[in-house]
């Protein structure tokens, strides 16, 4: 929430004040004094900080009475929970610092009053609020006799990420009601991606090869920073007034809400048909349990199914077509990335992840149209031959007489066809697809095989004859031609042969 006035603050407004969630707009006047206190021995044992904020709420055009209560409740409300950020950051208007750079962090305060000046309150009031915040020498705001707050950075090679691990861990002051309460308070305001120093990682990068850079996203132009949020723990020792968080995060440079990893592999059998498989992981980025609708998964795994609907796997045939053609040596018929042989997926929400593999082939028989899941076809011919009378003669131990009557016997050209379709749900749709396809390619044969100016005369002696089965999707067609030749054309019993 923002409590502001109904203008906007200064373009070039060179600081932004914040109260937790709350900016202070226009930002009020700043006054903060440090009173240290000692002990009977004079040792400093802690520091008290005392913010006040003097400030002024506007409303233009001139409002009523009503209005200026809103706004006096929204004022009040905004300071109603002791010890949240109070922050202050660059403007836009700040000259040396990018908008959004913390100039003051590290205050957790109670609100001590918080008092409106009276007026006749039309267009404007003014407010005075004291803030006091307690920390101890060592720098741990909130009485705490104890406080680790530690960053640890990991980089993975393989997904091109850093793994950013979070630990804070305090234990409250000896000799108070609220020991353990105190822990939990200081722990809390701590934990969060937002409170990553401005200054780390500063060694740590998302590749080995230092390829891109980690930006802190509250400066200008800074990158993407993501949490994977499956890997939180918590230890609580109300007894001993202690508790313990940790947080696991992910900081990755340039994507949009997910990264994948994957892993490329090519092979080739004897007879030189390649195949290329993908294998990879997609990773959503952000809470993965629950989404408020009752389901598991939430954020993080819509977002890997949505990095793999819209941008992975349409990737995937060109990125097996660049394997393919690194690593085939002769080059053939070509990859055919429309018709994958092979797709497995295997989802995890609770992880928010998404497994896939896939396989592409430059096998012929693979070559087949978007929808068609597989298709034979094949051509029978039986050619003409010479034409003899055989005549058999009693007692003749020479056997019969062949005698060429000088023409040719008929032959015959079959084309058979046999086509499946993909199954899309709608079996009237899929098994037209198979029809035309079917047609399609027995045209083709025809055009090839059967063509009427390779023959003296053609024609059909059976078909076109087709059968469909709806249920399995699948037709199959054959048809039939016989035709003539000239004699010159037949085989001889005495040459070579030609198929």
């Amino acid at each position: 929430m923002s409590v502001e006035s109904e203008i906007p603050s200064p373009p070039n407004s060179p600081v932004e004040v914040f109260y937790g969630p709350c900016k202070l707009v226009p930002a009020p006047l700043v006054d903060m004094t440090v009173e240290p206190q000692f002990d009977d021995s004079g040792n400093r044992t802690q520091n008290v900080t005392r913010i006040t904020l003097d400030g002024t709420v506007l409303i233009l055009p001139s409002g009523s009475y009503e209005q200026m209560y809103v706004k006096q409740d929204e004022l009040k409300a905004a300071f109603a929970t002791d010890n949240l950020d109070f922050t202050i950051r660059a403007g836009p208007g700040n000259k040396t610092l990018a908008e959004g750079v913390m100039i003051c962090s590290g205050l957790q305060p109670k609100v001590s009053s918080l008092q409106i000046e009276p007026d006749i309150h039309v267009t404007r009031f003014d407010y005075n609020i004291e803030l006091e915040d307690i920390a101890t020498v060592a720098g741990v705001s909130g009485v705490t006799s104890s406080l680790s707050d530690q960053w640890s950075f990991r980089e993975n090679p393989d997904s091109c990420i850093v793994e950013v691990t979070h630990n804070v861990s305090a234990t409250g002051p000896d000799g108070v009601s609220d020991r353990f309460d105190q822990a939990l308070r200081e722990v809390k305001s701590r934990l969060g991606i937002d409170k990553l120093p401005l200054t780390l990682p500063c060694f740590v990068e998302p590749n080995a090869s230092g390829l891109f850079n980690i930006t802190h996203p509250s400066v200008a132009g800074g990158g993407p920073i993501f949490e994977v949020s499956v890997q939180r723990e918590e230890t609580a020792d109300v007894a001993g007034g202690s508790y313990s968080a940790s947080e696991v995060f992910t900081i990755v440079s340039g994507v949009p809400f997910f990264f994948d990893q994957r892993s490329d592999q090519f092979q080739e059998d004897v007879n030189g048909i390649a195949t290329v498989t993908i294998a990879g992981t997609v990773q959503g980025l952000g809470r993965t349990i629950g989404d408020g609708f009752g389901e598991t998964g939430g954020l993080g795994f819509n977002r890997a199914c949505s990095g793999w609907v819209n941008q992975v796997r349409p990737q995937l045939p060109a990125d097996a077509s660049g394997v393919y053609l690194k690593y085939k040596q002769t080059v053939g018929s070509g990859l055919f990335v429309n018709n994958p042989t092979s797709l497995q997926i295997t989802q995890n929400k609770c992880r928010g992840t998404i497994a896939f593999s896939i396989t592409y082939t430059d096998d012929p028989s693979a070559d087949l149209p978007s929808g068609i899941v597989s298709r034979t076809c094949s051509i029978q011919r039986n050619n003409g031959i010479r034409q003899n009378a055989v005549h058999a003669i009693p007692f003749r131990r020479l056997g019969p007489i062949v005698q060429d009557i000088k023409t040719t016997t008929e032959g015959s050209v079959s084309i058979n066809c046999q086509v499946q379709a993909k199954n899309t749900g709608d079996p009237d749709s899929d098994n037209t697809r198979a029809l035309q396809f079917a047609q399609g390619e027995m045209n083709r044969l025809r055009k090839i095989h059967a063509n009427s100016v390779n023959f003296v005369t053609l024609y059909v002696t059976a078909g076109p004859n087709k059968t469909i089965d709806d249920r399995a999707l699948t037709l199959t067609a054959n048809i039939t031609y016989g035709f003539t030749v000239d004699l010159a054309s037949v085989q001889a019993a005495d040459s070579d042969i030609i198929l």
